[in-house]
């Protein structure tokens, strides 16, 4: 195997965001002024670390979250018994949510999380998230290997409070991303970085619920759904007392993924959950998207890929989800029935780590948008342990392989071939786990269209704004390997021509996005367009230089950085 000669311009995202370590408060006079060292407005309510090389003002209007400060701050003092709040420093800034944290007069600090609105039904995804952090607080708070969420201290759902806008305060949890760490670390140090999220998924995957949906305290969920019972078998939770416990408090209500919910959707009337059953939410979603034809969301620009003509095939690809819907639930109940919980993005950037030694998960942060879903759909190799590097990680199990000519690489070369090969060893690693120690995960990845149980309700829920190309193409695929995995005639029903013809534009496509990622790189930014906030005007430059050279035809497309061009925040 032969590594491109362009190795050394590969760039690493290793350069992510530390969580602050605990540190000593910065000395204050008593005789200091009674308000808090805090951000000015500008920081507070707007996003600051980031912006956009097209649709700047539409992004940050979606991340702009406007509060009460004072009464935010004495809401933290009392839940922390203090007298007062000292300081504030924003921490993180991510697409969903502001993240702060507070320190006090007691010595005490603790972290507060602000959702945004571009996370859609903010006041459902906040108790939602809540409930699901408490939920595994609980239920695995005598399990010491499992790594636990940070403790709620206090939180509010709603804008109607003194704060004026939904918020969580957490318990600060000390350390640094396990992305800060994870290209340097090796040995025992990454085997607990495994370990600890091979704990999390195997507990929470191994563990079936009664629905599929999200987590919600019992109080939070309407009278009918209060009557349905929590687990799909109490037998395996635990003792009685935890079980009366858990079962007392919590239940599955509507799904909190965002694409519900999000922008003008949300208004859309729709069965969100929770569903029976993984044939009943594929049809609601299907269902979903028809109604957003119907009321013309999504059909024209800004911001979205379909066009009017798109409407025709759009409802006939919705069609086909619906009447193959009972056709491509695996014939083994535990991969398609059992509902089970998992975190939505298990990435490096959400799981805390010590900052040296073993890289032992300390905390899994950012729980929002947590859904139930059956085990096809949650049994995907998290992010945090994918491999996406140089080195491919081999069908048969064997070890990943070194380059050809790696001892004719530089030093600088080496040492990213080394970065990458530790990737792929990884991957490798828990695909053994999942080989070794959950059958029915493994057995769930073997299926034929295991991609596709796993993607075709979020790409249903995307076809409008995202245009119909991906979702036919999984739709193909489907019928192409149809006789694999059901029995009976496909009712998919796609031409030879058609075949051929999405074929054709699904090669132009890979090609055009083959060159706007060159065209990312050269500029610096990332997919969606965004830069750091001091590196903007930099970026501008870099992009209109580039926009004059942009060659429509040899580039298979248009330059994709524009006022109103696609973005998957606002469409």
């Amino acid at each position: 195997m032969r590594i491109p000669p362009i190795l050394h311009s590969l760039k690493l995202n290793v350069n992510a965001i530390k969580i602050p370590k605990p540190q000593l408060l910065r000395s204050y006079s008593v005789h200091a002024s009674a308000q808090s060292i805090r951000p000015d407005s500008k920081s507070l309510f707007e996003h600051t670390t980031t912006r956009w090389l097209c649709n700047d003002e539409q992004e940050k209007k979606l991340r702009y979250t406007l509060f009460n400060v004072e009464a935010l701050e004495r809401i933290a003092c009392r839940s922390v018994d203090a007298e007062r709040c000292i300081a504030w420093d924003k921490i993180g800034e991510g697409s969903y949510n502001k993240v702060f944290m507070l320190r006090f007069d007691n010595g005490t600090q603790a972290v507060v999380r602000i959702p945004c609105p571009v996370v859609g039904n903010v006041e459902r995804a906040t108790a939602s998230e809540v409930a699901t952090m408490c939920y595994i607080r609980e239920r695995y708070a005598d399990v010491p290997e499992m790594p636990l969420p940070p403790r709620v201290i206090a939180w509010d759902a709603s804008y109607r409070n003194p704060a004026e806008t939904p918020y969580i305060i957490l318990d600060y949890a000390p350390g640094v991303t396990l992305m800060s760490r994870w290209p340097w670390i090796e040995g025992e140090s990454a085997g607990a970085a495994l370990a600890s999220i091979w704990e999390i998924e195997k507990r929470l995957l191994g563990e079936p619920l009664s629905q599929n949906g999200s987590l919600y305290f019992a109080d939070d969920v309407t009278d009918e759904l209060r009557s349905r019972p929590l687990f799909h078998d109490a037998r395996r939770v635990g003792s009685v007392a935890l079980k009366a416990q858990l079962a007392a408090k919590y239940r599955i209500g509507p799904t909190t993924n965002r694409e519900w919910w999000r922008g003008d959707y949300g208004q859309i009337d729709a069965d969100r959950g929770p569903w029976p059953d993984m044939q009943t939410m594929i049809k609601s979603a299907a269902e979903f998207q028809l109604r957003a034809l119907d009321a013309g969301l999504g059909i024209s620009p800004p911001f979205g890929k379909s066009k009017p003509s798109d409407t025709p095939l759009l409802r006939r690809l919705l069609a086909m989800c619906i009447r193959i819907a009972p056709d491509i639930i695996p014939s083994e109940p535990v991969a398609s029935r059992y509902c089970v919980l998992n975190h939505p993005d298990l990435n490096l950037n959400n799981l805390i780590v010590p900052e040296d030694g073993k890289a032992f998960v300390r905390a899994p942060i950012d729980w929002q948008g947590a859904t139930v879903s059956p085990l096809c759909m949650q049994c995907a190799i998290p992010p945090a342990v994918l491999n996406r590097g140089l080195i491919p990680v081999p069908r048969d199990g064997s070890t990943p392989p070194w380059p050809d000519n790696f001892d004719m690489m530089s030093e600088e070369e080496q040492g990213i071939v080394r970065i990458h090969h530790r990737f792929a060893m990884r991957t490798r690693y828990y695909l053994q786990r999942i080989s070794t120690f959950h059958s029915v995960r493994q057995l769930t990845l073997e299926l034929p269209h295991s991609s596709v149980l796993s993607n075709l309700v979020p790409f249903i829920t995307r076809c409008v704004a995202d245009g119909p190309l991906e979702l036919r193409g999984m739709l193909m695929d489907l019928q192409e390997k149809w006789d694999q995995f059901a029995d009976g005639p496909c009712p998919i029903d796609f031409s030879a021509d058609e075949v051929a013809e999405h074929a054709a534009a699904a090669e132009a496509l890979e090609e055009y996005t083959r060159n706007v990622t060159q065209l990312y790189r050269e500029i610096d930014c990332l997919d969606d367009g965004s830069v750091e906030a001091e590196k903007f005007e930099d970026a501008q430059k870099a992009m209109e230089q580039c926009r004059e050279r942009w060659d429509e035809k040899a580039m298979k497309g248009p330059f994709p950085l524009f006022e109103g061009a696609h973005s998957y925040f606002l469409s």
